[in-house]
């Protein structure tokens, strides 16, 4: 499309109808029209590469505006000094079923609103949607069904107000866009200053402080192996380090650490910390930031660090070339050369959620065979999806490994003498083998409840939940 005059008419004419979804989606008239000019100056900076009806595009950035308000936003109540009228539905009946509709919506998940507002509001069809949000079509069909069978069933359907008569005319929503428009050119300009800035640092020697990247994070989903993205933070291999603060409200977080440039002589790792503490760290990757690693403190671990639910705490990433081991078996950590220029460290932080409430892929038509032992070998315990759900287990000494593997989404809880001591969870029809080590006379142990002293026997069960295909549970000597 061509320039100023189209957008100023696409504006005039079409932000009415954009703002009613923005309305549907937020449930807020300030919100809303806050969503509305956001989406409309970040459409405008793509304007000329716009080719055809600029209305999509728009949608879209308005959508993907709301989710990242979504994730960073608090949503809560508002503190007010004097408690403001509330509007009362009109009596006519079409009113009320609005009414009824919007606190319905209100009360969906997020996606599943946004999936609905789409569909039946802008009338897109199911691939449309799929395209807008970057998920696939049979998601699309399973938010769309889980939202429909919630509103048919909701038990307090009330008020919808309509988007009030006060809200800014196009004229006077025009004019503050052009104003954001001409506040975001301020800005680049200020950026291109400390661009500059970087560079002269860079040359003098000086690590330049913390930066984002937003377009690092294209392809990563709202929900990560189990766990609802909270932040998304990234910084330049020249920022060195980088950090951020937050405010959990869980202590049940994960961490996902990634880095990834062109290619280097020596190992890079990117390290993380919580409140000064180190957490671990992540080898960098030559072929994209992949955020399989995930940094997952116990509860304790982090409230010795100091984080408390509610409170901020801040964590720190950094760049760090990774020890390299000689012959003599002593590390060294070698003198490294510049770093790649074309390197992003970044970090992505979950809060678990219960495994109802993360979105699952679309099963598949047929599902592979799982590859599980056929028999227990000796010396450990095999439970399987179709057999009895505990065993007895031989145990001499030392730590005992657990393994299991799953068909479908799903949990298992492998509980020791009737005392829940580890959980493993699929969130996808991988049939991903987790594995891990426990010591049943260790103090962590005795914390959960279990006192024991080898050699003796006990008895392994499985509690499975959510489950709708096969899988195992061996448990083995650790070593």
């Amino acid at each position: 499309m061509a320039g100023t005059a189209e957008f100023d008419e696409f504006v005039m004419a079409r932000s009415r109808h954009l703002l009613r979804i923005a309305y549907l989606l937020t449930g807020d008239h300030a919100l809303a029209e806050d969503l509305l000019q956001t989406a409309l100056v970040k459409s405008w900076s793509a304007w000329r590469r716009i080719h055809g009806d600029p209305e999509p595009y728009v949608r879209q950035v308005l959508v993907n505006t709301y989710r990242s308000w979504w994730r960073r936003r608090w949503n809560g109540e508002r503190p007010t000094d004097v408690l403001p009228e509330q509007p009362m539905a009109a009596p006519q009946s079409a009113v009320d079923e609005r009414d009824e509709v919007w606190r319905a919506l209100g009360r969906l998940s997020r996606q599943q609103r946004v999936v609905l507002v789409l569909r039946y509001f802008e009338d897109l069809t199911e691939a449309e949607i799929a395209q807008a949000l970057g998920i696939s079509p049979g998601s699309v069909k399973s938010y769309a069904a889980k939202g429909l069978a919630r509103l048919r069933v909701d038990p307090d359907l009330q008020a919808l107000p309509l988007p009030g008569e006060d809200a800014p005319a196009g004229n006077e929503r025009l004019v503050a866009v052009r104003e954001r428009v001409a506040q975001q050119r301020r800005a680049k300009l200020a950026s291109v200053a400390a661009a500059c800035a970087v560079v002269l640092a860079g040359i003098a020697g000086y690590a330049i402080g913390p930066g984002r990247g937003p377009d690092q994070f294209a392809g990563v989903p709202d929900f990560h192996q189990g766990y609802r993205i909270v932040e998304r933070e990234s910084a330049s291999f020249a920022a060195g380090q980088s950090g951020f603060t937050m405010t959990p409200s869980t202590l049940d977080l994960a961490f996902f650490p990634a880095c990834t440039h062109s290619g280097y002589a020596l190992p890079l790792i990117i390290n993380v910390w919580i409140n000064g503490r180190s957490l671990g760290t992540a080898e960098c990757d030559t072929r994209g930031l992949s955020f399989d690693a995930r940094l997952q403190p116990a509860p304790d671990t982090l409230r010795d660090a100091g984080v408390e639910i509610g409170k901020p705490m801040a964590v720190t990433y950094s760049l760090d070339v990774g020890y390299v081991y000689g012959g003599s078996q002593s590390a060294s950590s070698p003198t490294p050369g510049p770093a790649p220029a074309d390197g992003v460290l970044a970090v992505l932080v979950g809060e678990a959620v219960p495994f109802g409430e993360v979105p699952l892929p679309e099963r598949p038509a047929t599902l592979a065979p799982l590859s599980r032992p056929a028999a227990a070998l000796p010396g450990s315990v095999l439970i399987t999806a179709d057999g009895p759900r505990t065993g007895t287990y031989d145990w001499q000494r030392g730590g005992v490994r657990i393994m299991a593997a799953a068909q479908t989404p799903g949990v298992l809880r492998v509980l020791i003498n009737g005392v829940p001591v580890d959980v493993k969870t699929w969130w996808d029809y991988e049939q991903a083998v987790w594995q891990s080590v426990f010591e049943p006379a260790s103090d962590d142990a005795q914390r959960r409840g279990l006192s024991l002293s080898y050699p003796d026997e006990l008895t392994i069960s499985v509690e499975a939940e959510h489950m709708t295909g096969d899988w195992f549970v061996a448990v083995m000597p650790a070593n």
